[in-house]
């Protein structure tokens, strides 16, 4: 295996990025950036929607017609945009530092061999914003239609709720996960596979790699065959486990911990996203090891792209238990990047007022 040799300056030039991004953010809250709710109407009715990690009660303005106004639904849907972009800056820089301090891990996941943090960092972060953001939007909009549809929100007293609100927000954060993994792993594939090449050692640096690549086989090189679907079939089922997780623990015992104390919530917001990361690694690290497998050079060709070929040759090289290889090391990595990625997740968020 060959000796990877990198200068500090990519990891220097990551952290510096990463105290950039956080000064801003440090500014934007200064400058309250918020949205300025217009004026309600007269006549109100006072609804349960939901609201941060859980269905809370909230005074919300809508017009005692039959269907909310125009300008109502434009102010909702501006709204909704504006936490999804704060939530991808959020996301962003908390993906920014956490991976900056535990990129080795990701490393010993795949081939115990270091690399620098620069490629986790900057390669993590426009995937993780994407992703936060379009959860973040998706959850908004979609949880507040179930609820006017199937919830307690539905204001028809001869058709009474279709589901209870916790289902719908159950249902909500599935769905939300889904939309965003789905639109993140288009951007998330060629990082991963540029930074999986350099793990084994196929290349001495980011630069080769990039440029080897895309000579040998063009955009190709970059996309393998069923590198976005078994990317996806991964990340998907992760993020519902992961974020289900998270919100449930969040809502019944973080905030509740919290509300005499919040002091002390980073604590519980790493101890909260370590065991969501956990318990979402665990249970989809079969994925992970057919992942690794298609996106490396040269797997993608001796599988054909074939999700199904690649998991019947795992199978039959060490039988099920082959597909628990590399959880230990994914493990050491997930719980602390989990718990480290959600304290400055949260941090960011209340920096940036995010509702």
């Amino acid at each position: 295996m060959k000796k990877y040799n990198q200068s500090a300056s990519p990891s220097r030039t990551a952290s510096i990025i990463a105290l950039c991004l956080l000064l801003l953010s440090v500014q934007l809250s200064y400058a309250k950036l918020s949205i300025i709710p217009q004026k309600a109407p007269s006549s109100l009715n006072l609804q349960t929607v939901p609201r941060g990690g859980g269905w809370a009660k909230a005074k919300v303005a809508t017009v005692a017609s039959s269907s909310p106004s125009k300008s109502t639904a434009k102010q909702q849907s501006s709204s909704a945009i504006t936490e999804g972009l704060k939530n991808t800056l959020a996301s962003g820089l908390a993906a920014a530092c956490s991976k900056t301090i535990l990129a080795p891990f990701d490393t010993l996941k795949t081939v115990q061999q270091h690399v620098s943090a620069a490629i986790a960092a900057l390669g993590s972060m426009p995937s993780v914003g994407l992703y936060f953001g379009v959860y973040s939007y998706c959850k908004k909009t979609i949880g507040e239609t179930l609820q006017t549809t199937f919830g307690s929100m539905r204001g028809d007293t001869e058709h009474p709720a279709v589901c209870s609100d916790r289902t719908l927000q159950t249902l909500t954060i599935i769905a939300s996960a889904a939309i965003g993994n789905t639109v993140a792993s288009f951007s998330r594939v060629p990082y991963e596979v540029v930074k999986q090449s350099l793990q084994t050692g196929q290349y001495s640096s980011t630069l080769q790699a990039a440029s080897t690549m895309w000579r040998d086989g063009g955009m190709r090189s970059f996309f393998p065959l069923g590198g976005v679907s078994i990317q996806m079939v991964r990340d998907i089922p992760y993020a519902i486990f992961t974020l289900l997780s998270y919100e449930f623990i969040k809502e019944n015992w973080v905030l509740k911990r919290t509300e005499e104390d919040p002091s002390k919530r980073w604590f519980f917001d790493m101890v909260a996203g370590a065991t969501a990361g956990g318990i979402g690694s665990y249970l989809t690290n079969p994925m992970d090891v057919i992942k690794t497998r298609l996106q490396t050079t040269g797997g993608s060709s001796k599988y054909g792209g074939s999700i199904v070929k690649c998991a019947a040759v795992v199978l039959e090289e060490g039988g099920p238990t082959a597909f628990l290889r590399g959880s230990v090391p994914r493990l050491m990595h997930k719980i602390p990047a989990n718990g480290c990625f959600f304290v400055f997740y949260e941090f960011f968020r209340r920096a940036l007022h995010v509702e």
